[in-house]
């Protein structure tokens, strides 16, 4: 009896060691679809098309061609490249030179501020190289709003406008969903979008990307990932910056935590992270 009682405990020390093994077995090939640098250059591309198109609302926001008259608009709507659909909406608050309120912002040469407040939704789409060299597409929704304020700059001495610098922040709920092969990777971002001391010089027609300053998103994301009956999911933050100025081909150096990459104004497109 002694022997069969030793057997049997023994019997069921081994069933429940492979219990556990394959236990085990099941969850770490789902965790094996994480890879922190992937998710890295997931959200350089998603941040580095969302601060093209601040860039862009910033600077239709206070029109092109420099004419101040055209501060009057109360609102308006901008669609940016062909692979988004991005719709802009704006109210604006007109200040004078003691932060009074004119109405209506009138008269034209009095404002000295401008309060833009901004709503921005929509659509968008695009795709990124991977680090194996292939394409991934991507897709996804935008809901963000901004708080800016617009500083008009005039020539020493002149009531002549030379430059307009936008100070500010926003925030910002998108769904961005990449798809690599067999592998989706649905990520939900929320970002807090910090605008430093964006100068415009005027006019906007030969001026087109910032001269100086920098944008800062702060981004958490929620990152799930599936690949075919396994899924995984994981919460991550990075922090994304851009430092002006752009080449006259609209380059900029991008950075997310410790890469550094390529963003284009013109195209939204990331590339040559390292």
């Amino acid at each position: 009896m002694k022997k069969a009682a030793a057997y049997f405990a023994t019997t069921v020390a081994a069933v429940a060691t492979l219990s556990l093994a394959a236990c085990g077995d099941t969850t770490e090939p789902a965790a094996n679809l994480f890879n922190d640098s992937t998710t890295t250059l997931d959200v350089a591309a998603s941040a580095g098309d969302a601060m093209a198109t601040s860039v862009t609302t910033m600077m239709q926001g206070d029109t092109v061609g420099g004419s101040s008259a055209d501060y009057i608009e109360s609102s308006a709507s901008l669609a940016t490249d062909p692979t988004n659909n991005i719709n802009v909406t704006r109210t604006r608050t007109c200040l004078d030179a003691n932060n009074a309120v004119l109405a209506n912002c009138l008269p034209v040469a009095s404002i000295k501020k401008v309060i833009v407040q901004a709503s921005v939704s929509g659509s968008r789409s695009s795709t990124r190289t991977t680090t194996g060299g292939t394409s991934a597409t991507w897709t996804g929704s935008v809901h963000r709003s901004a708080l800016d304020t617009v500083t008009r700059g005039f020539a020493t001495g002149t009531a002549t406008e030379n430059s307009r610098t936008h100070s500010g922040n926003g925030t910002a709920n998108d769904t961005t969903t990449f798809t690599d092969g067999t592998i989706t990777r649905l990520m939900a971002e929320s970002a807090h979008d910090t605008v430093k001391t964006l100068v415009f010089n005027l006019p906007h027609s030969s001026n087109p990307y910032p001269a100086s300053g920098s944008i800062v998103r702060a981004v958490t994301v929620h990152v799930a990932i599936t690949a075919g009956e396994r899924s995984f999911s994981k919460d991550v933050s990075r922090t994304v910056s851009v430092a002006f100025p752009a080449d006259a081909q609209g380059n900029v150096v991008l950075t997310v935590n410790t890469k550094t990459c390529n963003l284009n104004l013109v195209t939204h497109v990331v590339s040559a992270c390292h």
